[in-house]
């Protein structure tokens, strides 16, 4: 056990005290293996020095060449010579060391379907009384985000009913992404945001409100069963969207980023309903698509003629989300399939982005397909790429903290 300048700590370090912001509000646990990441965020809060237990050489090397075929792999069904393609992958092949091992799934590819995969997706989303019994708070939010009238205070005090709801609110908008997206807007506040109600003065009602509905449901997929996915990857890669997308959205100047961020969180919710209600199902489907090197819409479709983008629109529907975030989930794999694509391209780049650069999508290594119209109303070149997964990288592990 040593202490180092920060400067000479490398990624595969491990701390052995635990690092703090400045502030005291966040940190990193000792123990944890250090990724690049996780320096950045370390020179972020401007630490100096830290306690570490191991060096470079504890983490086992890994073979680059065997890293940069898997790389390889997971596009090998995208066009090379599209510039964001070609961006994204040389950034994957930059990143490939740092990534985790990708999660498999333990169900085998060539198990025959169970018959209740013949179920609609009307019965699917019927049959489970948890997904039609909603938290009280997010009905109460919902009545008052579809209320012209609400005020203020009528948010605060929905959302201050749930103590839970109410502490991830504050913690997220208290951390340093939020510093960083209102500063670019001009509504920095001057020190931290320690009620409900200055938060919805400073995000509007409608983008707390929103913002408050896409983390009260989250709850319910606590209980997925661990054979298919690995739930901590599967939240990892659903913040990784949300970041990416919120990003793109407030370079576009969209007056309510907060939607985007929501969306992104809950873009693969129709995967979860199938972990929850047809684990054997969505084991198959998850395990043919990895096989293949399909991608995982493409093989749900063939099989169930339905994917989980669907599953998860008609969830939204059900749940009577404001119908551009129903959509944006709806269409994230086939923007130009709607009549008002430009929300649903953005989480389809963002989900791209997430996938190659940052953590696959929860087990689902394949990167999403390129679609041209989608990055073309993203407005997102090759050359501003780095830019974008850089922010998002910096806050992923922070972010992803609370909502464990």
């Amino acid at each position: 056990m040593s202490r180092i300048p920060l400067s000479q700590a490398r990624p595969g370090m491990v701390l052995a005290e635990s690092a703090e912001s400045p502030d005291g509000k966040y940190g990193l646990s000792a123990g944890l293996a250090l990724a690049e990441a996780h320096l950045r965020v370390l020179r972020g809060w401007r630490i100096r020095e830290i306690e570490v237990v191991a060096a470079l050489e504890a983490a086992p090397a890994r073979d680059e060449k065997a890293l940069d075929a898997a790389v390889l792999e997971r596009f090998a069904h995208l066009p090379p010579k599209e510039p964001v393609v070609a961006a994204l992958l040389r950034l994957a092949l930059a990143r490939a060391a740092e990534q985790p091992a990708p999660a498999r799934c333990r169900i085998p590819a060539n198990r025959p379907l169970p018959p209740e995969a013949a179920l609609s997706p009307e019965r699917i989303l019927a049959n489970d009384p948890v997904l039609v019994s909603l938290p009280e708070v997010f009905m109460r939010i919902r009545e008052v985000l579809s209320d012209p009238d609400s005020t203020v205070e009528e948010a605060a005090a929905v959302i201050g009913k749930d103590p839970s709801l109410t502490a991830k609110i504050l913690k997220l908008v208290n951390s340093a992404f939020y510093a960083r997206t209102m500063r670019v807007s001009g509504s920095l506040p001057p020190g931290p945001v320690d009620s409900l109600n200055r938060a919805v003065m400073l995000l509007g009602l409608n983008q707390l409100s929103t913002l408050a509905m896409g983390v009260s449901v989250l709850p319910l997929f606590k209980d997925i069963p661990p054979e298919c996915v690995d739930m901590r990857q599967f939240w990892r890669h659903s913040v990784g969207v949300a970041l990416v997308a919120k990003l793109l959205a407030m370079r576009q100047g969209d007056p309510n980023p907060e939607r985007f961020f929501v969306a992104g969180l809950l873009h693969d919710i129709g995967r979860l309903v199938l972990y929850k209600q047809l684990p054997e199902v969505a084991g198959a489907t998850l395990s043919l698509a990895l096989s293949t090197g399909r991608p995982l819409d493409d093989v749900e479709r063939e099989l169930l003629g339905y994917d989980h983008a669907r599953l998860g629109g008609m969830l939204l529907r059900k749940w009577r989300f404001p119908e551009s975030l129903e959509q944006a989930v709806w269409r994230h794999h086939d923007p130009m399939s709607g009549e008002a694509p430009q929300e649903a391209a953005l989480i389809g780049v963002a989900d791209m982005v997430t996938v190659a650069t940052l953590c696959d999508g929860g087990g689902e290594r394949s990167v999403p397909r390129f679609v041209p119209e989608a990055w073309r109303l993203a407005d997102l070149g090759a050359s501003e790429l780095p830019a974008i997964v850089a922010a998002a990288e910096t806050h992923l592990d922070i972010v992803c903290a609370m909502f464990a």
